[in-house]
């Protein structure tokens, strides 16, 4: 049985995003969007299950990311697809901060 590995990938200095700002990085070959909604930090994946266009060109609002594209909306904290036309969800990264860098957690 082959064992999966996870860890944390700094990914960011925590001062880099203001409130609503969001930003794409690339934590070891994975390309996450990583969103500072208030005093919390996420990460989702990169790309809208709905048409695979950048989330991180959209907005974020009252604790969701809209896709700029055809405004698809999706929980920060689970991922959800909370309205349509994105009918699934995206993957989500646990994130942490330690001494002011945002890292995130991936497998």
């Amino acid at each position: 049985m082959e064992k999966i590995l996870s860890k944390y990938i700094k990914v960011c200095e925590s001062d880099q995003l203001a409130n609503g700002g969001m930003r794409t990085v690339d934590a070891d070959g994975t390309p996450i969007v990583v969103v500072r909604h208030g005093d919390h930090f996420y990460a989702l994946r990169y790309e809208c299950s709905h048409e695979e266009f950048p989330l991180s060109e959209g907005w974020v609002e009252d604790g969701c990311l809209f896709c700029a594209f055809h405004g698809a909306k999706f929980d920060l904290k689970s991922g959800d697809a909370l309205s349509l036309p994105a009918y699934e969800g995206v993957k989500t990264y646990p994130v942490r901060v330690v001494d002011d860098q945002i890292e995130v957690k991936v497998e």
